[in-house]
């Protein structure tokens, strides 16, 4: 079964029946819908007259008035075309041409949220917040999502999708005018990942009820990233370090293992809120889509699977080879239906044929469903491509 992901201003741009109708012509049978998002700006090339979309982060769907009283976070509703609430009107629409609607949830990842309620932000082992990311030590953080979950669950989708579950890169800031990122030093994933480490006042409360020694693991992580500041002449740590780092590290081992219960109460608390079953996009920003490799970001699926229904590879590859051998890693891995994400970035895939060869691949090791990436930014072509392929 095919999906592709949207944008629900993607879908008013081209008028919500003919957009969904234009997708269930083409034989996919569903749409990830953008339901709780991190801002962006997307060039849309089927809509020249209005190319380029910016939105600030926040719900496209109507919070209510009390369904979250029990957070001091506010949800922030981004309107589109005057839809009161987008999530349910488009769900409704969707269905009328046989259409499920599968919620696309991004979680901590989010700067307009951050910036409102600094308060909840990660903060680095040198005292630096960022507006980017939520923590999900705050119990405030995780009660916000819960009832986003909710609300969501409310609205007749078939299930809720989530991405960025774990602890975030201090280096995935969009920033309100969507500035570049500069650095020179930090140039390594382990340099990246002890960059990122969290230690603002939420992780301290919560790591009272665990052996780690937050003063010793801030001062251990210091240590590390000052040298990658002193010795720029060193060779820079590789990840497979920061593996070895934390083996041989007691201090840091317990400081990972800290991480990783934070994000399994985290999702937890997502599933006892949601009514529609969990998927889980498997892949986080500084950390790689590999099953397994999550773990610097407190995402270990061992811990997450009984709280997930589903797990969605992601295969951003044109190799079929690649995308096979990621997708029977995952299967030993965790017991779970496996779901795959592809993408139709030209950089990647740059024909028709390749994407045949490459959803062939797929559906040989997996009846899971099978995302593509993305439906706003697609030319006609290539959604003649996304027909063609499932149609074989």
């Amino acid at each position: 079964m095919p999906a592709l992901w949207t944008y629900p201003w993607n879908l008013a741009a081209e008028g919500p029946d003919n957009a969904c109708e234009a997708i269930a012509a083409r034989g996919i049978d569903a749409i990830n819908l953008a339901s709780h998002y991190h801002s962006v700006r997307s060039m849309n090339p089927r809509t020249p007259e209005n190319l380029f979309e910016r939105h600030s982060g926040g719900c496209y769907f109507d919070p209510g008035e009390s369904a979250f009283d029990d957070t001091p976070i506010d949800p922030r509703p981004i309107p589109v075309d005057g839809m009161d609430d987008p999530l349910f009107e488009l769900v409704g629409t969707a269905a009328e041409h046989g259409l499920d609607v599968n919620a696309w949830t991004v979680c901590l990842h989010n700067t307009a949220l951050g910036a409102a309620h600094p308060e909840y932000r990660i903060e680095s082992a040198f005292g630096d917040a960022h507006d980017h990311a939520f923590c999900p030590s705050n119990p405030e953080v995780r009660n916000y999502f819960a009832d986003v979950v909710a609300a969501i669950s409310d609205r007749g989708v078939a299930e809720i999708q989530l991405e960025s579950v774990g602890f975030q890169s201090a280096f995935h800031e969009h920033g309100a005018e969507f500035g570049h990122d500069k650095r020179q030093t930090i140039t390594t994933t382990t340099e990246e990942v002890l960059l990122s480490q969290c230690f603002c006042d939420g992780c301290r409360n919560a790591a009272r009820d665990h052996p780690v020694d937050m003063e010793s693991a801030q001062e251990s992580v210091r240590g590390m990233v000052r040298s990658s500041f002193d010795h720029p002449d060193e060779e820079p740590p590789s990840i497979d370090s920061l593996d070895a780092l934390v083996n041989e590290n007691e201090t840091l081992h317990e400081l990972f293992d800290f991480r990783a219960e934070v994000v399994t109460e985290f999702v937890g608390g997502l599933a006892a809120a949601s009514d529609v079953p969990l998927n889980y996009y498997a892949m986080e920003a500084h950390t790689g889509v590999e099953p397994g490799s999550g773990w610097p970001a407190g995402v270990e699926l061992s811990r997450l699977e009984p709280s997930l229904d589903r797990i969605t590879a992601i295969c951003y590859v044109v190799d079929p080879s690649v995308a096979r051998e990621r997708i029977r890693a995952f299967r030993r891995t965790v017991d779970r239906p496996l779901d795959v994400g592809v993408t139709l970035d030209p950089s990647i895939i740059e024909s028709q044929a390749q994407l045949h060869d490459l959803v062939s691949a797929i559906r040989d090791e997996t009846d899971g469903e099978v995302f593509v990436y993305h439906h706003g930014l697609m030319t006609e072509t290539q959604l003649e491509w996304v027909e063609t392929a499932f149609s074989r």
